[in-house]
């Protein structure tokens, strides 16, 4: 059985919850958001079929959603694009959050992150910037919450619907 099959086995069990315990604040300051869009990126697919899309101006700050832990700082890319070739490519912080749950914010303006891994941060500061990093096509925030389901960290991972934000 592969690992997707194994998903979405558990899923239809009832094995997995599908959304967030935790609330969480918009990631973003409400005036610079033009678009919340959770449907339209080819890349929000299986495991990331919950990530948000905010879509706002380059270098507008990012900001934590929930207070927490900060476990992964990325910010060394300077490239980006509209193609799969530049997944990799992306800036990125990740928060753990005081239940397990962890926030996830892509796409960030090279060199901007403001956390450094092992700090403690609350709802509303200021981590990053929005870039163009990874694979994109327009200035926007990649947002998702998730838990993680085994050893791996980055795959395997099962991302929540967060509801509504605070």
């Amino acid at each position: 059985m592969t690992y997707i099959q194994y998903i979405m086995k558990n899923s239809r069990r009832g094995f997995f919850r599908t959304s967030t315990i935790n609330k969480y604040k918009i990631p973003i300051p409400k005036k610079s958001l033009q678009k919340l869009d959770r449907t339209s990126s080819p890349a929000h697919v299986f495991l990331l079929r919950n990530a948000i899309d905010f879509i706002a101006p380059q270098n507008t700050p990012v900001l934590a959603a929930k207070g927490g832990i900060v476990t992964f700082v990325k910010d060394d890319s300077n490239i980006g694009g509209p193609y799969p070739s530049f997944w990799d490519s992306t800036n990125f912080i990740i928060i753990k959050h005081s239940n397990g749950e962890y926030s996830r914010y892509d796409h960030l303006e090279y060199h901007s992150a403001k956390v450094k891994v092992g700090q403690k941060v609350r709802a509303g500061l200021e981590i990053a910037k929005i870039g163009m990093t990874g694979y994109t096509y327009i200035p926007h925030l990649h947002f998702q919450v998730f838990v993680i389901r085994g050893y791996n960290f980055f795959t395997d991972i099962d991302t929540l619907e967060v509801k509504k934000f605070n």
